[in-house]
């Protein structure tokens, strides 16, 4: 049972590589499992006066996505006026991390209209423009539309 298993990790990894292409040469010499969870992520909040701000940086995967989730949650629940999500710092994501900004902006839509989504480096907003996200989700640009603390 326990091989199966493994094997059908593997196949996952392989797909979502075969989908999003760019993925670390650490998680590749792990044999095909999912890293541990945390691993190689980081969410850092702030709070600058009616903004909450949360950078993530690392990789936004599966093993990463409840972390993010429970962040963007926190903030969401706090009386910030706005919430913004600074994806500059992703090294890679994922469907699953991609599901998270989805759900949070889809929250955000239905209550408040309150959450702003920075985006990050080049390989990873090419996953949103893939999957023709951007246009749905309330990105701004980093230089103009957001003053930055």
């Amino acid at each position: 049972m326990a091989k199966q298993l493994e094997q059908c990790r593997s196949r996952r990894v392989s797909r979502v590589r075969r989908l999003f292409g760019r993925h670390s040469a650490r998680h590749s010499a792990r044999s095909g499992r999912f890293p541990a969870a945390g691993d190689a992520f980081a969410v850092h909040c702030v709070r600058d006066g009616d903004r909450q701000i949360l950078a993530a940086s690392g990789e936004l995967d599966l093993g990463s996505a409840w972390q993010f989730e429970q962040e963007l949650r926190r903030a969401e629940a706090s009386d910030s006026q706005e919430i913004l999500v600074d994806l500059g710092g992703l090294e890679f994501i994922d469907s699953a991390g991609m599901q998270v900004v989805i759900d949070a902006s889809a929250r955000s839509r239905y209550h408040s209209k309150r959450l702003m989504i920075l985006s990050g480096p080049e390989h990873v907003h090419r996953s949103f423009e893939l999957s023709e996200l951007v246009s749905q989700l309330p990105f701004v640009d980093r230089r103009a539309d957001v003053p930055l603390p």
